[in-house]
């Protein structure tokens, strides 16, 4: 991974008109990243993995607003197996409810839902913080050939293997090249390659 920090990417010009997330220490200056890299790659269609409460929907909707945006969580019933879910969270089965922005909410579990059915140009992951997920996640992402990946939790061990392990175990991965942002929470990911 290329190594980066938050002031190689973050712009006054790109942050006019940022949303800001201030839910935890940190945030500000992650989502921050989330914002400058959509407005600097400017895709057409977003998948976020992990609405949760809708702060990071919000930000991407914002931050690419002619894009459509789509993003993944867990249905109600599934709402136990996961930390990330706002069920689990004490806040109720609330999914998406902070973002008022135009976006399709999904149901479902990332270890099994088929992202050919919704593919992007770009993509956030947000989900669960294990090894699994992030890993299963990049793999199926893989597959759709986005321009850009995004990773918010890179910094937790787990999740920066899975991240590592899913681009060498894939055939796309040598497509790409990784950065990650290390005075911030975010790693990411870009296309190198066309066809």
């Amino acid at each position: 991974m290329i190594q980066q920090q938050y002031k190689d990417l973050a712009s006054a010009a790109l942050l006019k008109g940022a949303v800001e997330n201030k839910a935890h220490t940190g945030f500000l200056e992650d989502y921050h990243i989330l914002h400058c890299l959509l407005k600097m790659f400017n895709p057409k269609s977003v998948l976020e993995v992990g609405t949760n409460v809708g702060r990071g929907t919000k930000i991407i909707k914002n931050a690419v607003p002619q894009a459509q945006v789509f993003t993944l969580d867990l249905p109600t019933e599934l709402a136990h197996v996961s930390l990330q879910h706002p069920i689990s969270e004490g806040q109720g089965d609330r999914v998406g409810w902070m973002c008022d922005l135009e976006y399709t909410q999904l149901r479902g579990d990332s270890l099994t839902y088929d992202f050919s059915l919704h593919p992007c140009e770009a993509y956030f992951i947000d989900g669960e913080h294990d090894y699994d997920h992030p890993k299963k996640e990049t793999l199926e992402i893989l597959k759709q050939k986005p321009k850009l990946i995004i990773y918010h939790d890179s910094d937790i061990p787990s999740v920066h293997q899975a991240i590592m392990d899913g681009f060498i175990e894939s055939e796309e991965g040598p497509n790409y090249t990784l950065y990650r942002v290390s005075d911030t929470r975010m790693a990411y990911a870009v296309r190198t390659t066309n066809d």
